[in-house]
């Protein structure tokens, strides 16, 4: 058998993965650069493709990380369940890792990205309320001029009861008051029964994922006293009505370490200690004597040691879980001064996503 692994910076490889799609389903390469464009061929056939973007960006308190995101990977129909899927994701993976790219992001479905070790790193939250909620508490007062504040989604397969409010630009108590009354007065005009805020906002296409140290606004002190309900809840799409979310894998654990701390510049001092973390995808070691941290690939002999697997990293860099709290979900006996350094070094936030079983018909 020989295999071979052709990018689109080739016309000999755009046509393979143009074959592939005409197989499979289409996307859009010209999003991304050429050379990550990639078609598996075996044997002078094409028999998968993948898409991936390199250069996205995920934002810290202290600057952006670079992270690759796989937007579209598909095998042929009738030459699926041979392995080619994860030749090619496993190649991707080693080619991002030579690029020195430690984290990799994904949308799909859950039982597909499991298998390679990804796992949740998002929220999911939203306001819930009707235009009658908004009228007993605000009124029905016209606020046209509000409107420029909102920022509002419509698509095919969206449920069809609701108005989806995708961003809002309003920082104060009244500004509140007039992006209620103008998402009041468009449901109204569109026949829907509730509106749905997706706050604070998620990214969109290609933009970073931000990292809100609290989900508390003045929109969402407003709400309540309106009587929204208001939701927030970890990504859990295995029992979610439509089982997608946005998946992170670790692939060099030193690397995302050093990329982290730099990118967070926690304050100092920091707490002085010292452990490792012995994960699938390698080791990592923290130093801190106060003043900055060291970040290695190998571990000193008395240097307590976390047996994690690397998406739990993922979860803790990304501050959708705090230590403490995988310690308990791993049962794992972490010293208290190593819990310090881990809360200065990776503190909890918010990253969120689009809920798609709130917004989709199933």
């Amino acid at each position: 058998m020989i295999v071979q692994t052709l990018s689109a910076a080739t016309s000999e490889g755009r046509r393979a993965i143009e074959t592939v799609m005409a197989a499979s389903y289409r996307a859009d390469i010209d999003d991304v650069p050429p050379e990550w464009a990639l078609a598996r061929v075996v044997d002078d056939v094409p028999v998968a493709f993948i898409i991936v973007d390199p250069h996205r960006q995920m934002a810290f308190p202290g600057g952006d990380l670079r992270y690759a995101f796989i937007c579209d990977v598909a095998t042929r129909e009738n030459r699926r369940l041979e392995g080619h899927f994860r030749a090619l994701m496993e190649e991707t993976f080693a080619r991002l890792c030579a690029d020195g790219i430690p984290l990799v992001l994904t949308h799909g479905r859950y039982p597909l990205y499991r298998r390679f070790d990804f796992d949740v790193f998002t929220h999911h939250s939203g306001i819930f309320i009707t235009p009658e909620q908004i009228a007993r508490t605000l009124g029905v007062e016209a606020c046209r001029e509000a409107e420029g504040r909102l920022v509002v989604q419509e698509g095919r397969g969206f449920l069809e009861d609701r108005l989806l409010v995708t961003d809002v630009r309003a920082e104060t108590l009244s500004e509140c008051r007039g992006v209620f009354l103008a998402a009041a007065a468009i449901a109204r005009e569109r026949g829907k029964s509730l509106i749905l805020f997706e706050h604070p906002a998620a990214p969109s296409y290609g933009s970073a994922y931000p990292l809100y140290a609290t989900l508390e606004t003045p929109l969402t002190t407003l709400a309540r006293a309106c009587g929204a309900r208001i939701t927030v809840q970890g990504a859990d799409p295995e029992s979610g009505a439509i089982p997608d979310a946005d998946w992170v894998k670790v692939l060099d654990a030193a690397t995302l370490m050093r990329a982290v701390i730099a990118c967070r510049k926690p304050a100092s001092p920091i707490p002085a200690g010292a452990l490792g973390f012995e994960t699938d995808a390698g080791i990592a070691q923290l130093e801190s004597t106060g003043d900055g941290v060291q970040v290695t690939d190998t571990l000193a002999l008395a240097v307590p040691v976390i047996q994690w697997p690397s998406a739990a990293l993922a979860q803790l860099v990304t501050g959708y879980r705090d230590a403490t709290t995988l310690a308990v979900i791993y049962n794992t006996r972490v010293p208290a001064d190593a819990l310090a350094l881990l809360g200065a070094l990776f503190p909890p936030g918010w990253r969120l996503s689009r809920n798609e079983s709130w917004t989709y018909r199933s």
